[in-house]
C-alpha cells in the first residue's frame, strides 16, 4: 500500500493546517470560540464521505454529575467523531485532536498575527499551528489520502475533534470516552516534535497568596508589604523545583527525555493592576504555581509537601494560604512495550530514522482521559513546533510530512 505523502498530499496538509489556524478557536474559561472551527471540519469530513456524529457534552446523561468533568459553559461546544468501517477482522484505532487554542496573548506577535497563517522559511506560524492544529490536519489528511487511494482497513479508524481541552479542560475528551468512541489503541495528535510518547506528566495547578495590611508608612506606622514577601515566596518555589527536579522518582520512560517534572510559576499579582491605580502597599499578593509530578506519585501528598515546604522555610507563613485551582490534568502513562507503541514507533523511523524515540512527554495534556476513562493504551504522538502558548507559535512543514506519513503507515498496519 502507498502511503507516501506525495507533493499533492502534502500542499493539501499546508493548505488545512493553515486554513484551521485562521480561524479563532480561542479556549477562554468557562467559553470556548470553537463553533465555526467544528463547523469547517465537519464540512471536511463530509466531503470526504463521512457521516459525522455531532454532540455536546451536555447531550451525556453523566452530564454533569461524573466527576471529571469540569464546571464550564458548553453552549454551541460541540465534538465531532466519524468512524471509517473497518472490513472486519483487524485492530481499531482512535485519532484525536483538541479543536480549542490558547488564547492569542500575551502580545505582540511579530512575525505574523495570531490568525493570520503565514508559510515562512519552511514553517507554519499562527496560533495553534503546533498545539494542536497541525498534528489533527496530519490525521485527516492521512486517511483522507489513504481512503482515496482505494484502501479499506480492517479495522474501524475513528477521527476525532474535541473541544475543551486547554486550562486543564479535557471534557470533549472525557464526553467521547463516555460517548463509546473507544479502540484498541488510541493517538493523541500533540505537538511532540515526532517522540512517540506513552507516558507524560500531570500537572497541580496552586494559587499561593500572602495577605497585607495596606496603607502607607507616613505616620512611623510598621506595615507589611506583600510585594517583598511575594518575592521571598518565589525564590522559595524556585529552590522547591530544584529539589524536586533532583529528588523525584522518575520512571523508565523519562530516562531520555529532555526535562523532567518542573516546578513552574505563570503569573504574579501584587497590589492594584493598572499604573494608575490607588498609590498604597498591596493589600495582598499572589503567585499561580504548576508542581509536576510523574505517574505514581499523590497528588494530595505533594500539595502538603509544597505547603509544609513552605511553612519551614517562611517565618510569616500564617499570612500565607496555598488553594488548589480548578482540576488539574492527571499523570497517565501506556506500557512503552505496548505493540501500538512499538509500531507507530516502527513507521516513524521508516520515514525518519532519527525521529520516533520512545520517551515520555514534558507536558500535561488529557491522556488520562484515554488511558483511564477510556480504557485504553495511548500515546501522545505529533509534529515538531515551537513557541506553544506564546507569540509566533510555529510547526513545521517537513514535521507534518513525517507526522502525517507516519500516521498513515500506522493505519495500515495497526488496522490492517
Amino acid at each position: 500500500m502507498n502511503y507516501e505523502i506525495d507533493e499533492k498530499y502534502l500542499n493539501e496538509l499546508v493548505r488545512l493546517t493553515m486554513d484551521l489556524v485562521d480561524i479563532p478557536t480561542e479556549n477562554h474559561p468557562p467559553d470556548g470560540d470553537e463553533a465555526v472551527g467544528i463547523a469547517f471540519i465537519r464540512r471536511y469530513f463530509e466531503d470526504m464521505g463521512f457521516d459525522v456524529d455531532e454532540y455536546s457534552p451536555m447531550d451525556l446523561p453523566e452530564y454533569p454529575d461524573h466527576p471529571l468533568f469540569l464546571e464550564r459553559n458548553f453552549t454551541g461546544r460541540h465534538n465531532l467523531d466519524v468512524v471509517w468501517k473497518g472490513a472486519g477482522g483487524g485492530r481499531s484505532l482512535l485519532l484525536s485532536g483538541h479543536m480549542d487554542v490558547a488564547p492569542k496573548e500575551p502580545l505582540p506577535w511579530t512575525v505574523t498575527q495570531p490568525f493570520s497563517a503565514l508559510e515562512k522559511d519552511g514553517r507554519i506560524y499562527g496560533r495553534g499551528s503546533a498545539d494542536m492544529k497541525g498534528g489533527l490536519a496530519c490525521a485527516v489528511i492521512a486517511a483522507k489520502m489513504l481512503r482515496e487511494r482505494g484502501f479499506v482497513p480492517k479495522g474501524d479508524v475513528i477521527l476525532e475533534v474535541v473541544v475543551d481541552e486547554e486550562y486543564a479542560g479535557a471534557n470533549g475528551t472525557l464526553a467521547g470516552r463516555l460517548k463509546g468512541y473507544n479502540a484498541d489503541f488510541a493517538v493523541n495528535m500533540e505537538p511532540t516534535g515526532l517522540d512517540v510518547c506513552p507516558a507524560c506528566v500531570g500537572a497541580i495547578i496552586l494559587k499561593v497568596g500572602i495577605k497585607g495590611t495596606a496603607g502607607m508608612p507616613f505616620t512611623g506606622e510598621e506595615i507589611s508589604n506583600p510585594a517583598y514577601d511575594i518575592a521571598d515566596l518565589l525564590q522559595l518555589v524556585r529552590a522547591y523545583g530544584e529539589k524536586r527536579a533532583a529528588e523525584a522518582p522518575a520512571p523508565e520512560v523519562w530516562k531520555d527525555t529532555l526535562q523532567g517534572v518542573q516546578v513552574i510559576t505563570t503569573k504574579v499579582k501584587a497590589g492594584e493592576a493598572t499604573e494608575d491605580g490607588q498609590m498604597t502597599l498591596p493589600l495582598d499578593a499572589w503567585c499561580e504555581v504548576i508542581i509536576q509530578y510523574y505517574p505514581g506519585e499523590d497528588e494530595d501528598r505533594l500539595v502538603h509537601e509544597f505547603t509544609e515546604y513552605l511553612r519551614a522555610n517562611f517565618a510569616g507563613f500564617d499570612k500565607v494560604s496555598v488553594e488548589k485551582k480548578y482540576r488539574y490534568c492527571k499523570a497517565a502513562s501506556s506500557d512503552p512495550d505496548h505493540p501500538g507503541v512499538t509500531m507507530l514507533s516502527s513507521c516513524v523511523k521508516g520515514h525518519s530514522p532519527d525521529e520516533g524515540h520512545i520517551r515520555a512527554a514534558m507536558f500535561s495534556c488529557d491522556m488520562e482521559m484515554f488511558t483511564g476513562a477510556g480504557g485504553m493504551a495511548a500515546v501522545e504522538f505529533g509534529p515538531k513546533g515551537e513557541r506553544l502558548h506564546a507569540p509566533d507559535e510555529w510547526v513545521s512543514i517537513d514535521s507534518l510530512r513525517v507526522c502525517a506519513q507516519s500516521i498513515a503507515g500506522f493505519i495500515v498496519e495497526w488496522c490492517g
